[in-house]
């Protein structure tokens, strides 16, 4: 007795078997769904509140460790390594409770309250972390 998801795991180990090698060895995607970068100087820890927010929600995330990391570097590092998503974080927003939250894939950005940071960032795609293998299950048993 051979499951459905024992097959599909073996299928899927099979395909990364084959992206690797036809891409010399790894597998190109993205480790962090969500870069935090800030507009402004002495932002860290507001990039690390909301890196936290995140962390706390199953998110992956990460933040530059630069006390004032460049903007147009910090989305140039997203885009290079196809991070889905950047929160930046503004001196003014910060203020305010709010946040920016960039879809690199779909091009927008929008401004949102903190407290609604994770719902937003769930609504547009980001799956919270040890959940995307059963996502795939589920994409794939709906295709």
């Amino acid at each position: 007795f051979v499951s459905n998801s024992l097959i599909y795991i073996l299928h899927q180990c099979q395909l990364g078997s084959r992206l690797r090698e036809e891409q010399g060895g790894s597998i190109k995607q993205p480790n962090v769904a969500v870069l935090v970068a800030s507009a402004g100087d002495n932002m860290m820890q507001e990039r690390m509140k909301l890196t936290k927010i995140l962390w706390d929600a199953n998110i992956s995330a990460e933040f530059s460790q630069q006390e004032n990391p460049k903007l147009k570097f910090e989305i140039a590092n997203a885009l290079d390594r196809d991070i889905p998503f950047m929160v930046i974080a503004g001196e003014e927003e910060a203020k305010e409770g709010k946040c920016k939250v960039k879809d690199l894939k779909a091009r927008t950005e929008e401004t949102v309250d903190t407290k609604d940071l994770v719902s937003t960032l769930r609504s547009k795609g980001a799956i919270p972390v040890g959940c995307e293998f059963a996502m795939e299950m589920l994409n794939d048993g709906n295709s």
